[in-house]
């Protein structure tokens, strides 16, 4: 099962949050527009942490 939610990093950046579950538990992945995969703003550089992205 895989759940998608829109996040904007502190910048304003739009970040897309897919949360998947494998099993057992839920894990989570962010990517740009182009669902390209990231670990860290392409705008600021900041790390992304699914408890900062502000929905």
């Amino acid at each position: 099962m895989v759940y998608n939610k829109l996040g904007y990093c502190n910048c304003g950046f739009e970040v897309w949050i897919e949360y998947l579950w494998n099993g057992k538990e839920w894990t989570h992945r962010f990517s740009d527009l182009n669902v390209q995969e990231i670990t860290q703003c392409p705008d600021c550089g900041e790390e992304l942490r699914e408890d900062d992205l502000e929905a």
